[in-house]
């Protein structure tokens, strides 16, 4: 089959390589299109020890199922690419995510959507109606990261908590569409891209702040009265970002931890604890919650097609350059095989 490898540093090469087998349990699924992740570029940069070259990327994976039971074959699905082993007691408790043995496609020695197919275990396809378009589609992935995110919010936030959002890029536009769904008061979102930007207020952000110009903190401090927001959101990931939702939220306030820039964070520990302030972190998703963004995708919930771009799979390494060197108001790219 044909396939963009990770080949070496900030190169992709299209290959021909051996098609994977579907074994027992598993079903081989000819791909169709598959989204660029943030992940997929840092280990395009080398910034991800856990994606070498000699590597297919990608897991926003849609496709047909080609080989299985058939009741799938010939099945148009959407691929979750968490894969759980399903017994350890994590698993055995509904946290697929937390699995002690999750591997991922398009990470370590597991390839990914780039390639012409995937298998996977047959519990992890959804079919996924024809109606529903390619770059719709593969956003469920992402999404289903916002619905974890969102089902983090402690009972003591209240029903409808005020939020603020650090970051509207893929994951941060993710999580203020499923937030305002949820009927959420998202006080304001902090984007320094004024395209990205854009996108936020466009999706319904009431109020749009660039933290290069405005002091984001003294903004939503103003706006609440001093009070702070219930919970606040770093979809980036950086220190600087970390900190600034941790002095968004109110005493006794949530900070959800999700982005994955940086790894080491210093916090003021003193001020975090006499605020009794809760810092939480979220990372990918359960099975439950990637049922619950297939469904909003197939009912048409939110539309990212306006900012979404799809291009063949040769054409991978433009795309790639194209995403680190100004992603624009893009909040998907996706290629097609």
């Amino acid at each position: 089959m044909k396939a963009l490898v990770y080949s070496a540093l900030k190169t992709l090469t299209l290959q021909e390589v051996p098609e994977p087998i579907a074994r027992e349990g598993e079903v081989k699924i000819r791909v169709s299109s598959t989204g660029i992740c943030g992940s997929d570029l840092h280990g395009f940069l080398g910034h991800s020890a856990r994606r070498q070259p000699g590597l297919i990327l990608g897991h926003e994976t849609l496709g047909y199922v080609s080989e299985g039971p058939d009741s799938l074959v010939g099945k148009r699905v959407s691929v979750n690419p968490l894969i759980s082993c399903g017994m350890c007691p994590a698993c055995r408790s509904g946290r697929h995510n937390n699995c002690s043995t999750w591997r991922l496609l398009g990470m370590d020695s597991t390839h990914g959507g780039f390639g012409e197919y995937v298998v996977v275990p047959e519990r992890n396809v959804h079919p996924i109606p024809e109606d529903v378009s390619d770059g719709a589609a593969v956003m469920v992935e992402p999404l289903a990261n916002a619905f974890h995110l969102i089902s983090m919010i402690p009972s003591n936030a209240g029903l409808l908590p005020t939020v603020a959002i650090v970051g509207s890029g893929t994951l941060g536009a993710c999580i203020l569409s499923v937030a305002l769904a949820r009927g959420l008061d998202v006080v304001v979102v902090s984007e320094p891209n004024p395209d990205r930007a854009k996108v936020a207020s466009q999706l319904g952000a009431k109020r749009v702040v660039n933290p290069r110009e405005v002091d984001v903190v003294e903004h939503v401090m103003t706006l609440t009265s001093g009070q702070g927001v219930s919970v606040a959101v770093d979809a980036v990931g950086s220190s600087l970002t970390r900190n600034t939702a941790a002095k968004l939220v109110s005493r006794g306030g949530t900070a959800l931890l999700l982005g994955l820039d940086e790894g080491p964070t210093s916090f003021d520990f003193f001020d975090l604890i006499r605020r009794e302030v809760r810092l939480q972190t979220s990372y990918a998703y359960t099975e439950q919650n990637y049922s619950e963004a297939l469904d909003f995708v197939v009912n048409h919930k939110v539309d990212f097609s306006p900012w979404t771009n799809v291009f063949p799979v040769d054409e991978g390494q433009k795309v790639f350059e194209q995403l680190i060197a100004n992603p624009a108001d893009r909040i998907k790219m996706v290629l097609t095989h």
